[in-house]
C-alpha cells in the first residue's frame, strides 16, 4: 500500500476531520523511514492514522520487529481504528483504553494540563503527542495543553534518543520548550506546508528552567525602585 492510497482510506471516513493533515503526514513518514525507529508510542489513536502512517513506513523501509502502542481514551475511537488499519499494518499496533484526567505539577504553578491516566511502558524510539482530546468532566467542556509527554519527562521515563513529535500543537509545544528546551534537540522543525514539529531527547539528566521567568528577570521595568537603586 502506498501512502497516497493509505491516507485516502482515512480521508473518506466520516471522522477524517480528525486525522492528520496530508503535508504532515508525508513529513511524518519520511522521518520515520530516515531514522533507527523501531518501538513507538502514540499518544492519541484517534482513527488509527497516526499509527498506520507509521506502521507503513517501518514496514516499507523493511523493518519485521517493529511495535507500535496507541493509547486512546475514547472506545468509539479504538474501534473504528481496528476497522480502518489494515490487516498487514495492524499486526504489530497494540491498542491501550487509557482515561483522560487533569493534571497539575507543582514546577509550573497555575496551569492545568490533560494527560492519560495509564500508560504501556516501555523505551520508546519514538512517540506521538497528539492527545488526550478535549473531554466532558461533569458537564464541562474540557479541553486542555496536553501533558503526558512532560509528566514522563519528569519521571525520567524518556531516554535519550527519544523522538517526540508534534502534529500542530503549538501551544503546548510552547508550554513544553519553556520549561524543558535544555533537554531536546530540534531534530526536524515545521517547514512551509506542514506543522510537524520533532524534538530528540539529549543524554542529559532532566533541566527544568522557566525561560520566560529567567528573561523577565533582566527588565528593571518589573524591578522595585528600591531594588533597583541598590545595584
Amino acid at each position: 500500500m502506498q501512502l497516497k492510497n493509505l491516507y485516502n482510506h482515512f480521508a473518506s471516513h466520516k471522522e477524517s476531520q480528525w486525522i492528520m493533515k496530508a503535508p504532515n503526514a508525508q513529513a511524518l513518514y519520511q522521518f520515520v523511514k530516515e531514522h533507527k525507529i523501531k518501538k513507538v508510542l502514540d499518544l492519541g489513536t484517534g482513527i488509527g492514522f497516526s499509527s498506520a502512517i507509521i506502521a507503513l513506513a517501518l514496514k516499507d523501509k523493511g523493518e519485521t520487529d517493529y511495535h507500535i502502542d496507541t493509547v486512546e481514551q475514547f472506545d468509539k475511537c479504538i474501534t473504528i481504528a481496528k476497522k480502518m488499519i489494515p490487516d498487514e499494518l495492524q499486526k504489530n499496533i497494540t491498542f491501550h483504553k487509557s482515561e483522560a484526567v487533569v493534571w497539575q505539577t507543582d514546577k509550573i504553578p497555575y496551569q492545568v494540563f490533560s494527560i492519560y491516566e495509564t500508560l504501556p511502558e516501555g523505551d520508546y524510539d519514538l512517540i506521538c503527542n497528539d492527545g488526550p482530546s478535549p473531554m466532558l468532566l461533569d458537564g464541562h467542556f474540557i479541553d486542555l495543553s496536553n501533558a503526558t509527554i512532560t509528566k514522563m519527562l519528569l519521571e525520567d521515563k524518556l531516554k535519550a534518543g527519544t523522538f517526540v513529535v508534534w502534529d500542530g500543537r503549538f501551544h503546548m509545544l510552547a508550554i513544553f520548550e519553556r520549561y524543558f528546551a535544555d533537554n531536546f534537540y530540534l531534530a526536524r522543525p515545521a517547514q512551509r506546508g506542514d506543522g510537524l514539529n520533532i524534538l530528540e531527547k539529549k543524554d542529559t539528566p532532566v533541566i527544568f528552567k522557566d525561560s520566560k521567568l529567567e528573561a523577565m528577570k533582566q527588565f528593571t521595568y518589573f524591578k522595585d525602585e528600591n531594588t533597583k537603586s541598590s545595584q
